[in-house]
């Protein structure tokens, strides 16, 4: 079945043709991801003792000698301070 589409349709096809020139294409599932991590983390910022971070980092499967295990827990304690 072919429907015919309007020109308001086409119009705003080539609009947002337009507006899209340049950038990169959008991901919808690494812009949910995204969004999902900073709602967690800001979670995480809000947890009040640091035994309580410490154990939740490490229920996210952190290693206390990676890289960025005491990168992160300086930036809680720079947010809780």
């Amino acid at each position: 079945m072919n429907k015919k589409r309007g020109p308001s349709s086409d119009v705003e096809d080539v609009r947002r043709e337009e507006m899209s020139r340049g950038r990169r294409p959008i991901s919808l599932e690494a812009r949910k991801q995204r969004q999902e991590l900073l709602h967690d983390l800001r979670t995480l910022l809000e947890i009040g003792t640091e035994e309580d971070f410490v154990a939740a980092m490490r229920a996210l499967g952190l290693q206390v000698d990676s890289p960025r295990w005491s990168e992160i827990l300086q930036i809680w304690r720079d947010y809780r301070s």
